[in-house]
């Protein structure tokens, strides 16, 4: 590997460490069977003036998943079970509450199980914990039958670990202290907040919002049960994990140990869940895409105080991973992507006049228009010769690869593999990035009821990443009502009004136990339904310090 390269990548990460005001951070490279750099940037301690090395511990969220999936599949190679069996049916004391199709483990490392978004509750005590079986059994419950679409899902890799764990008899975090990390020399790592690591580990650090808050130091915290949550509470190094993607990239060997047959590693990272008919979406574990033209397999992380991310290029053996002990809530994650990329002897920049066409193709305009994912909206356009994707304040330039689609420029998905999905006439159904389907945008055609009576009861349950929630929303006229929050309490709504088949209001509530220690301890709630076909129908957005939600809300009379 080029020095050059070397020197655009770690300058590339400094300067957005730098920028991002990211406290600490450790990082290393890996190539074929060697971890060939690794460093660590900035302070694991601020208070302490203690720096971050390579060997400096960090929770790394969600790259946890791939780790604790690798440990479920060691128990295939034993034959305990077959990717495509029904969870239930290798479960008793926990189950899976569904009135669809039983999901399969495939599903359950896919994403595609029909189990909803969920955020796991913080404690800062261990009294306050639960036991995992009895976290699992009081959510996991399915919105939508599997296989249906890619949704993401926290619940799913809980279950994955408790299974680990029933199958090795004895707790998951003492299954892959000696299954996995022992064969892995992963000493520095742990699913378990022993002294040793909490010794080891970096001081994690929050800020509201807005990137001008300041920097807060987090206590420590407990991921909501015990055993701690298997899908995020995964301690490590950026070398410890370096030595996980050896064995990754080299058919499931390290230093002559295997860790999975040849062939289940090939299982692993195979395409398992597309979004749409495209070549991204997820492997078990992995979400898997197309990275300027290089499959890549990869993994973010983030909770209160921590951000990760691994990603690594199979074909070329070649893989990054960065640990920071910065949470934003901005939604922001390391850019182990792009440094790969760097890595590789790639560039960053780009020049749109590069793909700027002196005549711009008729197929186009069947591709211009509004998009939509549940709430999410993009734009396709056509700006100056060139086809951009318009998300929020992000501007994308599509670069037009042949059959395969369109490589981005630009934004949160730069270098990312975009696909069109037409119709019989040519004119665009949806497009697929990553793991996600953004359809084209029709206006609901069915009309407002103006003259409904909205007086009276509504019930409904609608799901947010908290968990399910039945709401009670008490009509008393077309300035008085009162609904339930998310706590079970009545609350009354302000600014309310209900006339013209229309409702709207707002309210607030004091956030659940457990999930207070996320940043936010109130949030407001903002309802807008329509009547239409004799139900009401909308969404309600919710709001706190550090970020909003927005969930869909179908509410019918009684």
């Amino acid at each position: 590997m080029e020095k050059l390269a070397f020197n655009k990548a770690e300058h590339f990460l400094l300067k957005v460490i730098e920028e991002r005001k990211v406290p600490g951070a450790s990082v290393a490279f890996v190539s074929g069977e060697d971890i060939i750099w690794s460093k660590g940037f900035g302070y694991s301690n601020l208070e302490e003036g203690i720096p971050t090395t390579p060997e400096t511990v960090f929770r790394v969220a969600s790259v946890s998943k791939p780790v604790i999936a690798t440990a479920l599949l060691q128990w295939m190679d034993r034959g305990r079970f077959h990717l495509d069996d029904a969870v239930n049916g290798l479960m008793e004391e926990v189950q899976i509450r569904t009135k669809y199709e039983q999901p399969t483990v495939r599903n359950l490392l896919t994403h595609t199980s029909g189990l909803p978004v969920h955020v796991d509750p913080i404690c800062f005590d261990l009294s306050e914990t639960v036991p995992l079986r009895e976290m699992i059994n009081e959510s996991a419950i399915t919105v939508r039958p599997p296989n249906q679409e890619i949704v993401y899902s926290n619940m799913a890799f809980n279950i994955i670990g408790y299974l680990v764990g029933l199958f090795a008899g004895m707790p998951y975090p003492r299954y892959l202290k000696g299954g996995l990390f022992k064969p892995l020399e992963m000493d520095s790592s742990s699913f378990e907040q022993t002294n040793r690591i909490r010794k080891m580990m970096a001081q994690p650090y929050s800020r509201k919002k807005r990137h001008d808050s300041p920097i807060e130091a987090v206590k420590p915290w407990y991921g909501g049960s015990m055993p701690e949550k298997p899908c995020g509470s995964l301690f490590t190094t950026a070398t410890n994990l370096g030595n996980f993607l050896i064995a990754q990239m080299n058919g499931g060997l390290y230093r002559g140990r295997r860790i999975l047959k040849a062939k289940t590693m090939k299982e692993m990272h195979r395409l398992q869940a597309s979004a749409g008919n495209s070549r991204s979406g997820y492997a078990l574990a992995w979400k898997r895409t197309w990275h300027y033209g290089n499959p890549m397999l990869s993994h973010t992380g983030g909770n209160l105080g921590w951000t990760a991310h691994v990603a690594f290029y199979p074909e070329l053996k070649t893989g990054v991973i960065i640990l920071c002990n910065l949470n934003d809530n901005s939604g922001w994650r390391p850019p182990a992507r792009e440094a790969l990329h760097l890595l590789v002897g790639g560039t960053l920049s780009f020049d749109p006049e590069t793909t700027k066409m002196k005549e711009v193709p008729e197929r186009w305009d069947k591709l211009q228009g509004r998009y939509e994912k549940q709430f999410q909206e993009a734009e396709i356009s056509i700006d100056e010769g060139n086809l951009v994707l318009r998300r929020g304040e992000e501007k994308s330039y599509l670069e037009d690869c042949g059959n395969v689609g369109y490589t981005l420029h630009g934004g949160g998905s730069d270098g990312m593999e975009l696909t069109f999905e037409l119709d019989g006439e040519g004119f665009t159904k949806q497009f697929d990035l990553e793991a996600q389907v953004f359809r084209r945008f029709h206006r609901d055609t069915r009309s407002i009821n103006e003259c409904a009576t909205l007086e009276g009861a509504w019930r409904g349950i609608y799901v947010h990443p908290y968990g399910q929630f039945k709401m009670e929303l008490d009509i008393r006229s077309s300035t008085v009502a009162s609904v339930t929050a998310p706590t079970g309490k009545k609350v009354s709504l302000s600014n309310f009004k209900a006339e013209h088949g229309r409702v709207t209001g707002n309210f607030r509530f004091k956030n659940l136990p457990g999930y207070t220690g996320w940043g936010a301890e109130e949030i407001e709630v903002e309802l807008r339904l329509a009547a239409m076909e004799n139900r009401l129908e909308g969404r309600m957005t919710f709001k706190s310090e550090i970020g909003e939600s927005i969930v869909p809300l179908a509410l019918s009379r009684t």
